[in-house]
C-alpha cells in the first residue's frame, strides 16, 4: 500500500485563549482523523506537530505534499471547521500544484490562509 499523497500537520501545542488547559489543535486532530473516510485515508494522512509558529492563530494546520505548494492555515474551530478541513485536504490533493483557487476553497481555508510556501527545488 502506498503512502498518502498529502499530509495535514496539526499544531497540538497552542492553548485556547479562553482556557489555557485546552489544546484546540489536539481536538481538531482527533475530529479530523475520525472524519476521514477510507477513500480519504488513501490520499491524506494527519500528523501532530509541536509547533507551526502561528501561536496567535490557533488552531493552525499545514497542508503539504511533495512537489506542491504548502499552505499554512490558522483560526480553525476544532468542531465547526472539521468538515472544511477535510474538504480542503481533498481539494489540495486534487490540485496538480497544490494551489487551490480562492473561489474553490472551503470557507475555513479561504479565511484562514497564513502563508503559502513554494515547493522545494528538485535535485
Amino acid at each position: 500500500m502506498s503512502q498518502p499523497e498529502t499530509t495535514v500537520y496539526v499544531c497540538t501545542v497552542c492553548r485556547s485563549k479562553d482556557d489555557p488547559e485546552v489544546r484546540p489543535g489536539q481536538a481538531l486532530l482527533e475530529a479530523f482523523d475520525a472524519r476521514l473516510t477510507p477513500d480519504d485515508r488513501a490520499i491524506v494522512s494527519a500528523e501532530s506537530v509541536e509547533c507551526l509558529g502561528v501561536c496567535s492563530r490557533p488552531c493552525t494546520v499545514a497542508l503539504a505534499a511533495r512537489g506542491k505548494w504548502t499552505y499554512v492555515l490558522g483560526d480553525f474551530d476544532n468542531a465547526a471547521d472539521v468538515e472544511d478541513l477535510v474538504e480542503s485536504a481533498r481539494r489540495y490533493t486534487a490540485s496538480e500544484t497544490g494551489l487551490v483557487p480562492k473561489k474553490d476553497r472551503p470557507e475555513a481555508m479561504r479565511k484562514g490562509v497564513v502563508s503559502r510556501t513554494p515547493p522545494a527545488p528538485k535535485g
